[in-house]
């Protein structure tokens, strides 16, 4: 995700979200210096955290990142996805984070939403 925000860490309509995978650890100064560690400007780059059942349908329902199965009280999402969306909401792309080809792919994405 650094070289994505490298690219358009400057652009006024580009913005990150990072959304925790573990609200019971991720409080919110853990996710500040995780943000400050990674160069992350709040301007644009957010990391949040919340309720875990919200979080969880967020990710499952909205950004589609995951097969949509709750598992219980031990229930957890940390995915590789990366989610493209339009300013509308509306998914204009997912990407495997931990492959370069895919990651190449998301900023030539982005180029393109950009120019819409």
């Amino acid at each position: 995700m650094e070289k994505v925000y490298a690219a358009y860490k400057d652009k006024p309509n580009f913005l990150i979200l990072s959304h925790t995978s573990d609200p019971d650890y991720d409080s919110i100064p853990v996710l500040k210096a995780y943000a400050e560690k990674h160069g992350a400007d709040p301007k644009n780059w957010h990391f949040l955290t919340g309720d875990k059942r919200q979080l969880y349908k967020l990710a499952r329902e909205s950004y589609l990142v995951d097969d949509g199965t709750f598992t219980g009280e031990d229930d957890f999402i940390h995915t590789q996805w990366f989610a493209l969306v339009d300013g509308d909401g509306h998914i204009r792309g997912l990407y495997e984070g931990t492959k370069v080809k895919d990651v190449d792919k998301l900023i030539a994405d982005i180029d393109r939403l950009m120019q819409e």
